[in-house]
């Protein structure tokens, strides 16, 4: 999975809408929308911006790595960690 994968990735976990991501990141909403489906690449203030809003996915974000004994982790192990809470 490349950068621009799991950047669309979190942001499908995520469940924002494009026009919520423009009010949380300041960035134009058709900006993300187009993100979303691909049509361009995510530059470094898309980047910035999903790291400021999610310190927690962003070495897995840049990096494609995660440390979670670090706190560094992936949405994937976010919902497993729910799921496992919801389950006990």
């Amino acid at each position: 999975m490349d950068l621009q994968e799991r950047l669309k990735a979190l942001i499908d976990h995520a469940e924002f809408t494009p026009t919520e991501l423009e009010r949380k990141t300041g960035i134009d909403r058709m900006r993300w929308s187009n993100i979303k489906r691909r049509h361009v690449r995510a530059g470094a203030p898309e980047i910035e911006a999903v790291g400021n809003l999610w310190p927690q996915y962003a070495y897995w974000l840049v990096i494609g790595l995660m440390q979670p004994e670090a706190g560094h982790i992936s949405p994937e192990i976010e919902e497993t960690r729910r799921n496992l809470k919801g389950a006990g």
